[in-house]
Order: C-alpha cells, then structure tokens, then sequence
C-alpha cells in the first residue's frame, strides 16, 4: 500500500506532466500555424513575382532569372505552364518537373487564385507549393508555381519538439524532486506527531501530549483534538483505577472481618450461643457485601449501555408514593417522618426500574442521615421546562467542599469512612449514572446544620436547563 506520501506526490506529478503535456501540444500547434503561414505567404509572394516576369505575347520565349526567389530559409524552385497544363518553364533545381493534379487543375482555374498544396515530386520528395493563375487585363497569361522542401519546414518543427519534450522531461523531474522535499518537510510535523503519539502509554498519559509546531497550524487541530481524547482516556483511567482500588477496598474489609470471626470461632469449642453470634454477624457482613456487588454490577452495566428495557411513559408520582412505601419500615427504625407532596401526574420517559432506583437511593441516602424525629419531603413537579423529583431533608447537611466530588464512585463525606450505615459511596454515583442514561441531571443543595435538598432533572425537549448547581 503506498503511503499518502507517494499519492500526493504521484497526482501532483500526473497533473503536472498533464499541463506540460497540454501547453507543449499549443505551443507547438501555434508555431506550426505560424510557420506554415510563413512558408505559404512566402511561396504566394514568389509565384505572383514569377507570373509577373512572363511575356503575355509570348510565354513560352522567356528567360528567367531564378535569382529573385532565392532565399537564406528555403530551397525554392519554381515552373509555369499554359492554359493547358503544358510545362513552360521549370527551375533549374527540378530535375523532372511536377506535373499538375486534377483537383490542381480545377482549384486554380478560378481567376486570380491561389491554391497551396503539399505534393510528392517524381523522385519521392515532399514540396509547398503555391499556385496562381496569372491574367493581364482579363487575358490569361499563364499558372506560375513556386515551391519549398517540406523537409525544410518539419525540421525546425522537429527541433521544436524535441525541445519541449526534453524542456518537459526536465521540469517534471525538477518538479518531482522539490514536491518530495516540501512534502517531506510539510510531512515532517505528522511524522513527529506520530512518533509522539506511539510514545504514549499508560505511564505517561497523564503528563505527555502531542504538540503542532507554530508553522503547521492544519495539524494544530489534530493535536488539539487528539489531545482532548488523551485528556477524557486520562479521566477514564483514573477513574478506573480509582474505581479498582476502592472496590478492592470495599471488599478487603467485610471479607477480613468475616475471616477474623470464623477463625476466632474455630480456635476452641465455643456454646451454641456464640456461634450463633458470630453466625449473625457475619450475616450482617455477607449482606454488605451482597449489596456492594449489586451496586458494583448495576454501574458497570450502566457504564456499558443504558437501560436494557424500552423506554416507556413513567408517571413518578406514582413512583414517587411507591418508593415511600417500600421504605416506611426503615424510616420507622430510623424514627424519621416521609411526607408526599405529589401532583396527580408527572410523567417522563424512560425505564420504570431504573428511575425507581435513583429516587430510592436519595429517599434510603436521606433516611440514614436525617436525625431520629426529623422531616423528609418527597416532592415531585413539572411544568413547560420539564419535570423534577425533590428529596429534602433535615439533616446536618453537607460541607461546600464536598458537593463537587459527592457523586463520584465510592466517595464520601466521612473522611474516616464509617461503616455504620453500611453505605459504600455508591448509591449517588448510580443516581447519576442513570440520570445520564436517561438525558436528565441531579442536582444538590446544602447548609450545614439546615439539610439537604437532592434534585432529579428531566427536562422537556427544548425547556431551559437545570439551574446553577446541577451534576
């Protein structure tokens, strides 16, 4: 496969040999008409001069001085004849004369006319010959001819294109020569940027990138475009090896704990009751688990592809008074109060189970860190610019610090991550990750010792954004 290097060169050069080949074939057509003009003015000139030397009473009695016609150009010669065709005089350089043609005899019976014609003498020779019927006062005198050696036309005509042809082959090969060398140096900056490219890995994506000279601005895009990939790659494998590690984390501490209690357990003979103990600690830590790995399955699948089902007309009022009754066990353990504020109907499109899943783990996020008697609202809008599902609650709220980072994976705002709740920093990142799937946006709003309002976003096609401080 040739390399767009030897393309470019090859059209180039192709387009090139074209034009030459194009303006060698005018050139040489325009000083062939003009070299044929000449001869044929020439040999017209001569063959009136020659008419003009003959004696009208006698034709046939005269001497000529073939001096006149001679020239520095051309090997002239010259004949004459009477109304009849019947040879009068031939020059002397005719060694047998050329005899007339019948499209001659009936071209140059017209008075006064001239014809011009390439001929073949009886030796073989090419001739330019003009002839001209000569009369003196309405009587014919006589047809004069004068003529050239074609050979003395085509040489110069030869000459001439030898000339372009080599001019040609020259300016190709000259042409060909600077075309590689500026292709080379325009190549040069891509040739660079690709060594730079292959370069990068995984090692240097975070602080390596491609960079176009200021005298190539087209590749100034490339790279700019090319570096904005690196930059997104970067982001992706941080976050993955952020999400690897936190994972590995997150795992390491149930499954130590299960390991530390079953190996205590084993050392001696224990009563029922303690392994009964341990067996419903460790229940607790295997339900941990189960659901890490739930969370863990559900954003690797919403990394994946967005959600599986078709979507579907979704009213989330209903979702809405759902959600609340699924969960009014875990408010009652957590001595907190769920109240509705619901329209009849606030429909948006998309999947029944995956939009249940957001707004359950705002509901189950703000149960856990709402105090004992306290209030959440669940309320749910929609007018002109879209819909909206609004979790507040009256918990201790959220420092400003945290709110850009709380929906990444596995963070969370207790520094010395806690346990208590059970929570592994993924319930937000889902919500988000299924806001996206779904075109919408989430949202957060926070005062320290106030509470916190979570915000879910669908707008309608063409309704004005979410306002400042959405995810």
């Amino acid at each position: 496969m040739r390399t767009l290097r030897q393309r470019l060169l090859t059209t180039l050069l192709v387009w090139l040999a074209a034009v030459l080949t194009l303006f060698s074939v005018v050139v040489f057509l325009l000083v062939r008409q003009t070299v044929q003009g000449d001869i044929d003015q020439f040999v017209r000139d001569k063959a009136f001069l020659l008419g003009h030397k003959v004696i009208p009473s006698n034709p046939a009695a005269m001497v000529i001085d073939e001096n006149p016609w001679r020239s520095d150009r051309y090997t002239v010669f010259g004949q004459t004849f009477d109304a009849n065709w019947k040879l009068l005089f031939k020059s002397s350089r005719l060694a047998e004369p050329i005899l007339p043609t019948e499209e001659l005899k009936r071209l140059a019976a017209h008075p006064l006319g001239v014809v011009h014609q390439d001929v073949v003498g009886p030796e073989g020779t090419r001739y330019r010959i003009a002839t001209v019927r000569m009369e003196r006062q309405g009587k014919f005198i006589c047809y004069a001819q004068i003529g050239v050696l074609l050979s003395e036309r085509d040489r110069p005509l030869r000459n001439l294109s030898f000339w372009l042809a080599g001019c040609s082959a020259v300016a190709l090969l000259l042409a060909g020569l600077g075309l590689d060398y500026l292709i080379r140096q325009w190549g040069a900056p891509l040739a660079a940027l690709s060594a730079t490219a292959r370069q990068i890995n995984l090692d240097s994506l975070g602080h390596q990138r491609l960079f176009a000279p200021p005298n190539a601005p087209e590749l100034a895009q490339v790279a700019a475009t090319f570096n904005e990939l690196l930059d997104r790659l970067e982001a992706v494998h941080a976050n993955q090896h952020r999400f690897v590690a936190d994972a590995a984390h997150e795992l390491r501490t149930p499954l130590a704990a299960l390991r530390a209690e079953i190996e205590v357990s084993l050392r001696r003979e224990r009563a029922p009751a303690d392994y009964q103990h341990t067996l419903e600690a460790n229940r607790l830590e295997l339900e941990r688990l189960a659901s890490l790995v739930e969370n863990l399955l559900a954003l690797a699948h919403l990394d994946a592809s967005p959600p599986g089902s078709a979507p579907t007309r979704v009213d989330l009022a209903v979702l809405c008074r759902d959600v609340a009754e699924q969960l009014a066990p875990l408010a009652a353990a957590q001595q907190v109060r769920l109240e509705l504020a619901l329209p009849e109907t606030a429909e948006v499109t998309g999947e029944s189970l995956s939009l249940e899943r957001a707004v359950r783990n705002l509901v189950e996020n703000a149960i856990r860190h709402t105090p004992g008697g306290e209030l959440i609202i669940i309320k749910a809008s929609t007018d002109e610019s879209g819909t909206r599902v609004d979790v507040k609650d009256a918990g201790v709220g959220i420092a400003l610090e945290h709110l850009p980072h709380l929906f990444d994976r596995f963070y969370r705002v207790d520094t010395a991550r806690d346990r208590a709740h059970g929570g592994a920093g993924l319930g937000l990142a889902i919500v988000k990750a299924i806001q996206e799937a779904h075109g919408g946006t989430v949202s957060v709003e926070s005062i320290l010792g106030v509470g916190s309002t979570f915000t879910l976003w669908w707008p309608r096609a063409g309704g004005t954004p979410l306002p400042a401080g959405s995810v």
